[in-house]
């Protein structure tokens, strides 16, 4: 193969060392950017990890909290049917009345202030 003009031959070469330079830069900054997006999605499940174990531990104490209630009110119902004063339902309505009134505490958006 001859020798082509030396200046054709510089002019090649440079933008060859240009493509691969380009490359390079390129594939480096693909590697930051899955870097990055890495980072972002870990970010994401540290926020999802927190925010279903502040729901798990605000359900178990809306749940702690209820059954205080309910507590309270069967001692209380216990007392006044031992005491004669309670009102002549049947033990079947009044917990049925109690059931649906902690069902609806618990499905109001503002369970957590009672």
């Amino acid at each position: 193969m001859a020798m082509g003009d030396p200046t054709l031959e510089t002019t090649v070469a440079e933008a060859m060392n240009r493509v691969l330079e380009a490359e390079r830069a390129a594939a480096t900054a693909i590697t930051a950017t899955e870097a990055e997006a890495e980072a972002a999605l870990q970010a994401a499940r540290e926020t999802r990890r927190r925010l279903l174990e502040a729901a798990r531990e605000r359900a178990s104490r809306v749940h702690v909290r209820a059954q205080a209630r309910l507590a309270t009110a069967l001692t209380e119902l216990d007392a006044r049917t031992r005491d004669g004063g309670a009102e002549r339902e049947s033990l079947e309505t009044i917990a049925q009345q109690a059931i649906d009134r902690l069902a609806r505490r618990l499905t109001s958006a503002d369970h957590e202030s009672a």
